[in-house]
């Protein structure tokens, strides 16, 4: 009776384990069913919000340009922010003074957005006699100078203080311009020489004072900021030949001196004729001397008709004898006389009826003379 009670007592302890066992089994399920069902939820509630995020998300480019750096770079990017302004500073990206958008800071982003950067400098600009400070953020001379508002010319010189903007800070633009000019000048006229037995040696006479010649010349002138710069003869064209100028030089020896004594019988006015000379009209005057000093003649060295000074040559008032004239000049009694000269020199104090004789040296005796002056034919 004991060993079956005890038999039946180890039956019950172990349909008690067994339930437990189930029991626990149980347990365990419901447990690993729940953890299951709350990596489940999770799971989806992040597949659910990832899926709500980028339904409202917007896609954007942005684009950095610095030309000066050779940097070109896009990326598309997707943002919930609400303006330029947030998406910038979202992925840290400055924008200084110099650089430019292509979109205002406070716009609303739109879907499918281009933001463009272009990194910029500033640079100086000069122009003739101006300098102007700018921002630029082309690295090219030209285009910089375009963006800037300054159009080259086809001819204008564009240059920078580097080899190129990106290491240079000033640019200089000068402007170039051609013009075509027409204009009248002189043709120098020549001198020709004759020889005269009338004259003396050392004197001269001008026997036809010939003109200028007269030509067109036509100029490609080249100005760089309004001033000129070069001048190019491109044609010519000659209106007018010149003609030369005609000079008799004296082959004459007759060349009495300063004080030379004449006898009466030797000059002899005979109606119409003095010393072998046919006159037109004789004057009575004063005569006076000077000499080929230029400090007599005012740092002259020829006469008033360009020919050099010296014995022969008279100084003389055009209203009374005409300039070019060949007079004969004596004392009225003979006692001296100076020959043949010609009156082709003037002077300030020769008014009227006044002579002055020119010799080559030692005038300072002479003093004031009377004197006959006979007007040649």
């Amino acid at each position: 009776m004991a060993t079956y009670e005890k038999t039946k007592q180890e039956l019950l302890i172990e349909m008690r384990e067994k339930r437990e066992q189930r029991r626990q089994a149980k347990l365990k399920l419901r447990r690993r069913r729940c953890i299951a069902a709350v990596s489940a939820f999770f799971v989806l509630t992040f597949i659910v919000t990832g899926t709500v995020y980028n339904a409202y998300a917007k896609e954007i480019t942005i684009t950095e340009i610095n030309e000066f750096e050779g940097k070109n770079e896009s990326r598309k990017i997707k943002t919930r922010s609400a303006s330029v302004e947030d998406v910038l500073e979202e992925h840290g990206l400055d924008i200084g003074d110099e650089d430019r958008l292509n979109v205002s800071t406070l716009k609303p982003v739109s879907n499918n957005e281009d933001i463009v950067i272009k990194r910029g400098k500033r640079v100086k600009i000069k122009t003739g006699n101006c300098e102007e400070i700018v921002t630029v953020t082309k690295a090219d001379i030209t285009d910089a100078l375009v963006e800037a508002g300054y159009i080259p010319g086809e001819y204008d010189m564009v240059s920078s203080n580097g080899d190129s903007l990106a290491n240079s800070d000033t640019i200089e633009l000068v402007s170039i311009s051609h013009t075509e000019e027409v204009m009248t000048e002189a043709i120098q006229r020549g001198v020709d020489y004759v020889d005269s037995h009338d004259l003396l040696v050392g004197q001269e006479q001008v026997i036809d004072e010939g003109w200028d010649g007269i030509k067109e010349i036509e100029y490609k002138v080249t100005y760089q900021d309004g001033n000129e710069a070069a001048r190019k003869i491109i044609n010519e064209t000659v209106m007018r030949e010149a003609k030369n100028k005609v000079i008799a030089r004296g082959t004459g020896t007759k060349k009495p001196a300063l004080e030379k004594k004449k006898d009466v019988s030797q000059v002899i006015d005979n109606s119409g004729t003095i010393d072998g000379y046919r006159y037109k009209k004789k004057i009575t005057m004063t005569a006076t001397a000077y000499s080929t000093a230029p400090s007599e003649n005012g740092g002259y060295t020829v006469s008033a008709m360009g020919n050099p000074l010296g014995y022969g040559i008279a100084a003389v008032d055009p209203n009374i004898i005409p300039l070019g004239s060949k007079v004969y000049v004596t004392s009225p009694d003979g006692s001296w006389s100076y020959g043949v000269a010609s009156a082709e020199d003037t002077g300030g104090a020769i008014k009227g009826n006044k002579i002055d004789l020119c010799y080559d040296s030692n005038t300072s005796a002479f003093g004031r003379r009377s004197c006959v002056v006979y007007i040649l034919e």
